[in-house]
């Protein structure tokens, strides 16, 4: 192996290692505030020191996203959210094991068609584009499930609502009967307003979790509700009616998109399926891409702009269906 591939594999292994701390640091920070809480269940909510003075009771502080801004912006590149741990079902050092292996895989091989700075490039762009793809793909999985669910959590908080309960139990409510994930944010949701956290701010953070621009418009009708005053069984319904109008657009968009979806996977695969007919009917033509050293760097050049052009189609119709 040349001195670049191994130069590849010790900056791969210390990438794994810088990410390991990231996330030792994350569960560090767990660990803290549950040592904390216990903490303070266990001196009780009032009680007075063996001098006769009150007792200090431990403090809980709520860290801000801006404390550790350079770490999220290093984790949302790879489209690992820590907020949104419930999202990716496969663990985080799976998905990296796999991608450095594959990359290095890729390298290996590349080594041989291209040169060693080439395959080095290559390796490295491919551990970030699948390390990011993986991630994404679970949080793409995990924010759809929730948007669906958004308009039985309305629902529901609409009824609860209207049965003469207060918004704190409709919250409990859609925690305890939605099915996951929302179950699950709604839980976080719940414990950030027995905190103190006002109802508007925990529903904007809920939003930010799970990028849904839905949870914006509930936070800020809430939040004008509370000034205002006015229905809010009424409110809430209003709300998820256009929500519930939303969701089904959103649908409708992306089934007609599946047509251009299926014509993108068609031309990724004629390349592919053309260069087996030819390497049957006439092998020499393929033996060009390799055999040459030139035919093989023609190759690699022809597949580098078939990923760019299946990305930029990807990026076509997901802006079509955000539009």
């Amino acid at each position: 192996m040349s001195p670049v591939l191994l130069g590849a594999v010790g900056a791969s292994l210390l990438l794994s290692i810088i990410l390991g701390l990231v996330a030792f640091l994350q569960a560090g920070q767990g660990r803290k505030l549950r040592g904390r809480v216990h903490a303070a269940a266990g001196h009780g909510l009032a009680g007075a020191r063996p001098d006769g003075g009150a007792r200090e009771l431990p403090s809980i502080r709520v860290v801000q996203s801006s404390d550790r801004a350079w770490l999220n912006a290093f984790l949302r590149m790879l489209r690992y959210y820590p907020e949104t741990a419930a999202a990716y079902t496969v663990p985080w050092w799976v998905v990296l094991a796999g991608a450095g292996a594959v990359a290095l895989f890729s390298a290996y091989r590349m080594d041989l068609l291209v040169g060693a700075w080439a395959a080095l490039t290559a390796g490295i762009a491919e551990f970030f584009l699948l390390s990011r793809a993986v991630f994404n793909w679970q949080f793409s999985k995990y924010r759809d499930a929730a948007f669906t669910q958004i308009p039985d959590a309305l629902g529901l908080m609409v009824r609860t609502v209207r049965a003469g309960l207060p918004m704190a139990e409709a919250l409990r409510s859609v925690s305890r009967e939605i099915a996951f994930p929302t179950n699950e944010e709604f839980g976080r949701v719940v414990g950030d307003i027995a905190i103190g956290r006002p109802l508007d701010q925990s529903l904007l953070r809920l939003s930010e979790r799970t990028k849904l621009t839905e949870y914006s418009f509930l936070a800020v009708t809430l939040g004008l509700q509370q000034q205002t005053g006015g229905s809010l069984a009424e409110t809430l319904d209003n709300l998820a009616d256009t929500v519930r109008k939303r969701v089904a657009l959103t649908k409708r968009a992306k089934a007609l998109a599946a047509e251009a979806r299926m014509q993108a996977g068609i031309l990724a695969v004629l390349p592919f399926l053309a260069a087996l007919a030819m390497s049957a009917i006439q092998p020499f033509y393929m033996e060009t891409f390799t055999d040459n050293p030139t035919g093989r760097k023609l190759a690699v050049v022809g597949f580098v702009f078939l990923v760019l052009g299946l990305l930029t189609i990807r990026w076509m119709i997901k802006r079509a269906g955000t539009d």
